[in-house]
């Protein structure tokens, strides 16, 4: 009667050991939003608080303001 079993499913392991992620921090690279690669810091815009990165590895450009990074939950 093993044909209708369920199949197990993986049990997640979170090693409280491992060090919490660094917060994002206004005026560093921000990781690209289309596939999570290195982000090279262009230009700051201080007077409306913007960002202006590329991606290394895909080339997206992108921009982050002030108020969405401290928005960021990580």
């Amino acid at each position: 009667m093993g044909l209708l079993r369920r199949k197990r499913e993986p049990q997640v392991v979170i090693d409280l050991r491992d060090p919490a992620p660094a917060p994002l921090l206004w005026g560093s690279p921000v990781p690209c939003p289309t596939c999570a690669g290195r982000g090279y810091l262009d230009h700051i815009d201080p007077f409306k608080e913007v960002m202006f990165l590329h991606c290394t590895v895909c080339g997206e450009r992108y921009e982050i303001t002030k108020a969405e990074l401290t928005n960021v939950v990580a």
